[in-house]
This record gives structure tokens, C-alpha cells and sequence, in this order.
């Protein structure tokens, strides 16, 4: 790998060495750990509360990792991407002129698709908790991709609507799928950059669509307008990377064949400090009320919900907005989401190594808001033309900030809640909230306000308000939490040794659980 070129894994290698130097007393287990109380299923067997895992072995372990499972991940988002965006693209190819869709027929496209999602969320996150995890994900992914595949040759309004609910369902899976992955084998303190790794995938769909976009675009005089071939090449792509995670990517640290048997023991402990486990198949309806009392799992519902309200509706008019409201043709509109693409894949990187080097999330998400702010405001003020349509092109570009925000709230998530069955319900709550927020979002660009979407654009300030608030609750409630277990910790420290770490305990069980920030 070249020295002028920091990949995803080399920019995740190094934030992880700064993380593990500042907490390498996490990676020492206590020798007096007693493994009798076990409840994770997956865990027996491959536990050594005594292991000691240097700095050097660390490295190599996450090497081993980075190599079987995170690529996995990213390839599956970006199969995901490219399936949930491709109709944003085909939108300004001739797609809704060629299926007769009218008003707010194409809104309902991606409204209908997240319906979908969240039809699929509940039981999906449960079927996580039982089905190895890379055959889960595989097997939807070929699905869904099947179901694209069906879709390029429809002309028909709702024979349309009612494929983009099944797609909707089966992708329903990789939310969570990638979301435990990421617990499972990775550190509480490295997952950000994980999951905003699998998560930059969003702005390389922009990148490869608007080129394939753009070549299509070309296609005349064909059996099959542009548009269809486009629909046939990503589902195509979808299948064969699915057929690949299959292949390639383990179901878990002990079930991974292509580990040794140490490396499996020392893959189990390296988590044991995120006072998670890895998963236990057992339903257990005490922790499952616990989630419904939660007052965290309903305001990271709703912060999902509010986040995905803006972002939702600016990822599906993007290339609308850029062709109509700025003025851009449509070629240009194509290459012009290119850059867009590019500049979200950098910003969701950016923001989530500033999140593992400060340990500060929500501050990185708060700040996160002011250019989505001064974004809207310019739009809001400057008149489209040809002399300010550079500038609000910029404005716009600017506004994807608020997309870097979803994989840091997904990691407040995923690092704040314990419990096996506790998180199910976490898990689908957040995405459900993720879902639900994408399903209305389009039904704030309502075809009436078009080119320019003045209303919309004052309804996201008004959410941007909402956000700010709810996240410093959150931070809030959270720090409280925190005082209040060490209060009740003082006097008992004979070491911390996660001992409780595989026990399948709630984070409000465990006493040595501590929240993130």
C-alpha cells in the first residue's frame, strides 16, 4: 500500500493503535473471572479471562479482521446503496415519463420502499439474534438483487410500487446485520470508524451511478431505454457480491474456519471490555421490558427519525434539485453528483476519527448541524441563476453534512445498550426510526413547491432545531448515568476485569458498564 494513500483500513489501523494504547489495561482480563455464569451462546468455549493481548498482537488480529470481514461489510452497504439510489438516478433519465408516473408518483417510490424496510425491521433484527450472520446477509442480498433484476423490465406505475416494498424488506437485513457484526468483532472505541467505513459507500453510489448515469444516458434507439440497462448492470452486481460475502466473510469469531483455534480465543477476549458479548439465541422477556422502559432507545429512535427527515429528502431530489432548482442540465446534473459523492465519502470519514480521537460523538454530531444550517439558509436567500448557481451548487454540497451524523448515531446505539434481547429491540427501534424518517422525508418535497422547494427547506430548519436539542439531552442523560455507577462502584473496585462481559447483562445490570459520550 503506497505512503501517499490512506485506505479505509490504514486510517482505521491507526486511530485503533492511538485507542488501544489509551486503554490497554481494558484488554487484561481478571484470572479470577468465572466462566460458569455464561449465558452467550456464542461465546462458550473460546473464552480465557486470563489472556493478555499485546499492542503486536492487537495489529495482527485486526489485520486477520480487516481482511475477512470488513470488506465484506463495505461491499454489502455499497450493494444496498446502489439498489435503494438507482431510481434517484433514473429519475432524471426518462424513468418517470417512460412508467407514466405523474404528481407524486415518484415520491411514493421511495416512501413506499421504506415502508418496506420497516415492515422488515422487527422480525429481521430478531432472525440476527438466531440465523450466522454472513449466510443471513447473502442470501438477501442475492434476493434483493433478483428483485431489481424483476423491476428493470416493469413500465408500470404499481407493479413498480409493489417490487420496491419487497426490496424494501429484504434490505431491512443489513442495517442490523452490519450494526452486531460490527459489536462483535470490533472495540467499542473503533466502531465509528467502522461503521462510517461501511457507511461511505452512500457517497460512492453517487459516484458510480453518476457515471454509469451518464453513460447510459447515451443509450438510443434500443430495445431497453437507458434506464432499464442501468436497473440490470447494479442488479447484476448485487447478486455477485453476494454470492462473495458468502464465500468470504465468517458468521463469527469462533465460527470463522479461517482462524485458528488460538486466534478464535484471542478474537473473543479483544471484545470482552465492550461488556457486550458476541450473542445469545435465547429470547429473554425481562430484558425485552427493560427496552420498553428505556427512555434511550425512544430518543435514539427519534433522533434517527429527525436526522433521516433531512437527509432522505436531499439524497432522493439531489439530482433533481441540481438539474431543476440550479439549473443544470442533465448530463451535467449526472457528473455533478460525482463530487457530491466524493465529498460525503471524505466527510463521513472525517467526522468519524474525530469522533474516536476526542471520545466526544454527540459534540461531533452537533456540529455536524451548523453546515446543514448555513446551507439551508443560502438557499433559502440566493436566487437561482446563472452567475449563483456555482455557489449554491456548493450550499447543497455542504448539506450532506448532516448524512455524516447516521453512522455516529448508530454507534451511540450500538455502544450505549447491552443485552442480547435488549438490543433487538434497540436495534429495530433505531432503525425503524431510521426507516420511518426516509419513508416521510420525500413527502416533504412535495411536487407543488418544486423547482425551488422553499417549504421544505424552512421545514428542515425547524428539524435542525429539534435535533440539537434532543442530542444534548441525550448527552445529558447519559453523563448522569455514568456518576451514578461510579457513585455505586466506589469501595468495590477490586479490578476491572469485565468479568460480567459474556453474562448477557443490560448495560443498566452490569456495573461495570459504562456509557459513551
Amino acid at each position: 500500500m503506497s505512503s501517499h494513500h490512506a485506505s479505509i483500513p490504514e486510517t482505521f489501523s491507526k486511530a485503533n493503535e492511538k485507542g488501544l494504547e489509551e486503554e490497554r489495561i481494558e484488554y487484561v482480563s481478571s484470572p479470577n473471572g468465572d466462566d460458569h455464569h455464561i449465558h452467550d451462546t456464542e461465546a462458550v468455549g473460546y473464552l480465557n479471562p486470563s489472556v493478555v493481548i499485546t499492542l503486536e498482537e492487537n495489529r495482527r488480529l485486526l489485520r486477520l479482521i480487516n481482511t475477512r470481514v470488513l470488506p465484506c461489510m463495505i461491499i454489502c452497504y455499497l450493494a444496498q446503496a446502489l439498489d435503494k439510489g438507482v431510481l434517484g438516478t433514473a429519475s432524471i433519465m426518462g424513468l418517470q415519463q417512460d412508467t407514466g408516473m405523474v404528481g407524486q408518483d415518484y415520491a411514493l417510490t421511495n416512501t413506499i420502499l421504506w415502508i418496506g424496510v420497516i415492515v422488515g425491521e422487527l422480525p429481521a433484527n430478531r432472525l440476527v439474534q438466531i440465523i450466522p450472520l454472513a449466510k443471513f446477509v447473502s442470501v438477501s442480498l442475492i434476493l434483493w438483487g433478483l428483485v431489481l433484476l424483476a423491476m428493470s423490465f416493469l413500465r408500470n406505475v404499481k407493479a413498480i410500487l409493489a417490487l420496491r416494498f419487497v426490496l424494501g424488506f429484504l434490505e431491512s437485513v443489513s442495517g442490523p446485520v452490519l450494526l452486531a457484526i460490527s459489536v462483535m468483532w470490533y472495540k467499542r472505541h473503533e466502531q465509528p470508524l467502522v461503521v462510517s467505513g461501511y457507511q461511505t459507500m452512500i457517497g460512492a453510489n453517487s459516484v458510480i451511478s453518476g457515471l454509469l448515469g451518464y453513460g447510459f444516458y447515451h443509450v438510443q434507439n434500443s430495445t431497453l431505454y437507458g434506464w432499464q440497462y442501468l436497473m440490470i448492470l447494479i442488479a447484476g452486481l448485487s447478486i455477485l457480491m453476494g454470492a462473495f460475502i458468502a464465500v468470504w466473510m465468517p458468521d463469527s469469531p469462533p465460527r470463522a474456519k479461517c482462524f485458528s483455534e488460538e486466534d478464535k480465543v484471542l478474537m473473543v477476549e479483544r471484545v470482552r471490555a465492550n461488556d457486550q458479548g458476541l450473542r445469545n439465541t435465547h429470547w429473554n422477556p425481562a430484558q425485552a421490558r427493560e427496552a420498553f422502559r428505556e427512555p434511550l432507545i425512544y430518543m435514539l429512535f427519534l433522533a434517527m427519525v429527525l436526522n433521516t427527515l433531512i437527509t432522505g429528502g436531499l439524497g432522493s431530489f439531489s439530482a433533481l434539485l441540481i438539474n431543476q432548482a440550479f439549473g443544470f442540465d442533465v448530463l451535467d446534473s449526472q457528473l455533478l453528483s460525482m463530487p457530491l459523492g466524493v465529498f460525503s465519502m471524505t466527510l463521513l470519514m472525517t467526522s468519524s476519527y474525530a469522533a474516536s480521537r476526542t471520545k466526544q460523538t454527540i459534540y461531533v454530531i452537533l456540529a455536524l448541524s451548523i453546515p446543514n444550517i448555513a446551507g439551508s439558509i443560502v438557499l433559502l436567500t440566493v436566487t437561482p441563476g446563472m452567475s449563483t448557481r456555482a455557489g449554491l451548487l456548493v450550499a447543497f454540497y455542504i448539506m450532506q453534512c448532516f448524512q455524516a451524523q447516521s453512522p455516529l448515531i448508530l454507534t451511540v446505539t450500538s455502544r450505549n445498550i447491552a443485552g442480547q434481547s435488549k438490543k433487538v429491540i434497540a436495534y429495530a427501534a433505531t432503525f425503524i426510526g431510521w426507516s420511518g424518517g426516509n419513508a416521510i422525508s420525500s413527502q416533504i418535497f412535495q411536487s407543488q413547491w418544486a423547482p425551488r422547494y422553499i417549504n421544505s427547506l424552512y421545514i428542515h430548519c425547524g428539524i435542525y432545531a429539534l435535533f440539537i436539542i434532543l442530542m444534548l439531552s441525550i448527552r445529558i442523560m447519559l453523563v448522569r448515568r455514568n456518576r451514578e455507577k461510579e457513585r455505586a462502584a466506589e469501595g468495590l473496585r477490586e479490578g476491572h476485569g469485565h468479568r460480567k462481559a459474556f453474562d448477557d447483562l443490560t448495560d443498566r445490570e452490569n456495573p461495570e458498564f459504562r456509557y459513551t459520550l
